[in-house]
């Protein structure tokens, strides 16, 4: 008796200049299968990511936000996988408020987001 086993196959999206600046990574309904965040700065620094097929402004409200502590990081990897019914968008403040703008010095965070 022959046996499937389902294969994740995850995409990378990954920059060193998180901004609040909205950046669309997947226009089309998907994945977050897991992060690998890391925040060179001496204070807290967010990662906020929407469920949208556009890029995220300051005015949309954030599927999730994750708090990075000062020279910190966060971690995950969910197989299974979050869903997003729209699309995949990042924005990454220096301030947990939904509607901040707070800019990140370059090269503080650095975010690897594996999705599908």
């Amino acid at each position: 008796m022959a046996t499937t086993e389902a294969i994740y196959v995850w995409n990378t999206y990954r920059t060193l200049d998180g901004q609040p600046t909205g950046v669309n990574i997947k226009a089309t309904p998907g994945q977050v299968g897991g992060w690998y965040l890391s925040n060179n700065a001496a204070s807290v620094r967010y990662v906020k990511l929407y469920d949208k097929a556009t890029a995220p402004s300051n005015a949309d409200t954030p599927k999730l936000t994750i708090l990075l502590p000062a020279n910190g990081a966060a971690n995950l990897m969910a197989v299974c996988g979050i869903d997003f019914a729209a699309g995949i968008g990042i924005r990454v403040t220096t301030g947990v408020a939904d509607n901040d703008t707070g800019a990140p010095t370059a090269n503080d965070v650095i975010v690897n987001l594996f999705y599908k």
